[in-house]
């Protein structure tokens, strides 16, 4: 028997070889190489968002160094609104000097005082007391206090007394009542803990 082909078969045969080939070519070789270019893709887009993510931490890095340089220069101006406490003789003589300076400033001649040792507050900060007593005008008094309050450092008046160093018993024969009073005040100042921040 003898087999013939036709040119319409020969035309089909051709066809299904070009379109086998075809889908060879397609599926060996097209779409692993498609598919390796969009994972490539994929792979480009994972790293842009890491390269993202790394700039924003940069950035993030360089804000919080600025943030922590302002922290830190706040937190020298607070400091020195503290005395001194490295040395508590110097804490002491320090707060005695505020307090004689704002007298001195208001014309009160100050009595009796005494200075305590430093006492801790807490974790972070000690604190010392001045004890005074002083006869003045209450005028004088508010002066002293205004003056006080007024200190580059921090001090505070934790107890005060004022007393008529003359009673009011009756009218006087002459002139007017002596409008002088005995003050007697605790002054505290915050002093740095020594310990704190390594320091001993």
């Amino acid at each position: 028997m003898k087999f013939i082909i036709r040119d319409r078969d020969k035309k089909a045969l051709i066809m299904l070889v070009v379109a086998l080939g075809s889908y060879l070519a397609i599926s060996r070789l097209a779409l692993p190489a498609y598919d390796r270019e969009k994972a490539g893709a994929e792979g480009v887009a994972a790293k842009e968002d890491e390269l993202r993510k790394y700039r924003r931490a940069l950035i993030a890095k360089d804000r919080y160094t600025q943030l922590l340089e302002q922290a830190k220069k706040s937190v020298a101006e607070a400091e020195a609104g503290l005395v001194r406490g490295d040395n508590p003789s110097l804490a002491q003589v320090e707060l005695q000097t505020i307090v004689e300076d704002a007298a001195k400033k208001v014309n009160i001649p100050l009595g009796q005082r005494s200075v305590s040792n430093a006492k801790k507050k807490d974790q972070y900060f000690n604190e010392i007391a001045m004890s005074i007593s002083f006869d003045s005008t209450v005028n004088q008094a508010a002066s002293f206090l205004a003056e006080l309050r007024s200190s580059p450092k921090f001090v505070t008046v934790r107890s005060l007394q004022m007393a008529p160093l003359q009673p009011a018993v009756e009218a006087p024969p002459k002139g007017d009542l002596k409008k002088t009073v005995r003050v007697s005040m605790t002054v505290f100042a915050l002093l740095m803990n020594p310990t704190v921040g390594g320091k001993s």
